[in-house]
């Protein structure tokens, strides 16, 4: 069953609203945030200082975007600093990270966009858990300028869309953790443990073979594009009628056919990220799946 916030707004609200049934607090979700934004900072310092100048310029790339990446470096290092002093001494520390498949600055960018598009569907995401409205303010400005972050990298550097539609796509606390979780080695056992947990990885292959750790008997695969979400059965091994997206979407493996039903408790594995750029002059409207 196709569902849209067109059809039942409400509805949409409550599934991406689902971890806070398991009493998130805004302290939980400002640890989340800044477990990201730790992450997305190490990442920059990290690539900036492996790919000088030099090695922009030799992949193809003009001066001012490796300058506008520093810029956006200077951001994720202010978003820790931030979320920092808000927690105080029990704020979350950085975690040992890796990367794989950056290896030059063109992988470095490509990277860059989804993992700024994952910060805003998790700000988005955890926008109505936020119980405390100045928090909610703290998370919005940090939302916008991802978002920002995300459009220029997509549009200006991959030269692509600014967007994917038109609406942003929210994913929820063990959506998002499962995410950056593979990006993650280890971390201070001292870290305050947090409410989520990270589902099994997944792949789906563009003839629709699903690779996973998690048994795909009689499993569906949701898409998950804007405010739209649907969900697609998998047969002997195969998403049946997977469409195809613009921009960048999410695919989870879950045992819920019915898409508004869809939650952690019957998330099997995910999210796939999906990236497929659009050009100008292709018609841009919600998804139509």
């Amino acid at each position: 069953m196709k569902f849209t916030v067109a059809f039942a707004l409400l509805s949409a609200i409550a599934s991406y609203a689902a971890p806070a049934k398991r009493a998130v607090t805004d302290t939980d979700i400002l640890q989340y945030a800044l477990t990201l934004e730790h992450l997305e900072n190490a990442f920059y310092h990290q690539y900036l200082g492996q790919f000088d100048q030099a090695a922009f310029q030799k992949a193809g790339y003009p001066d001012w975007v490796r300058n506008r990446i520093e810029n956006i470096a200077e951001h994720e290092a202010q978003h820790v600093a931030l979320l920092s002093g808000a927690l105080g001494s029990a704020a979350t520390q950085p975690c040992s990270y890796q990367f794989p498949g950056v290896t030059d600055p063109a992988s470095f960018l490509a990277t860059a966009t989804l993992i700024e598009n994952v910060g805003v569907s998790a700000y988005l995401g955890a926008a109505s858990s936020i119980v405390e409205k100045a928090y909610v303010t703290v998370a919005g400005s940090i939302l916008t300028t991802e978002a920002r972050h995300q459009a220029w990298l997509y549009s200006s550097v991959e030269k692509g869309p600014a967007w994917s539609g038109p609406e942003d796509t929210p994913l929820d606390f063990d959506e998002v953790y499962s995410i950056a979780s593979a990006f993650i080695t280890s971390c201070p056992s001292t870290n305050p443990t947090l409410p989520v947990k990270a589902f099994p990885a997944l792949t789906i292959a563009d003839d629709g073979t699903v690779s996973t750790s998690a048994s795909t008997d009689g499993a569906f695969v949701q898409v998950i594009a804007g405010l739209t979400t649907n969900t697609f059965p998998v047969v002997n091994g195969k998403v049946q009628g997977l469409p195809s997206v613009q921009g960048i979407s999410y695919a989870v493996l879950t045992s819920q056919g019915n898409t508004t039903l869809v939650g952690d408790d019957n998330i099997l594995a995910g999210p796939m990220i999906f990236n497929k750029p659009f050009n100008s002059k292709s018609s841009n409207p919600a998804p139509a799946f």
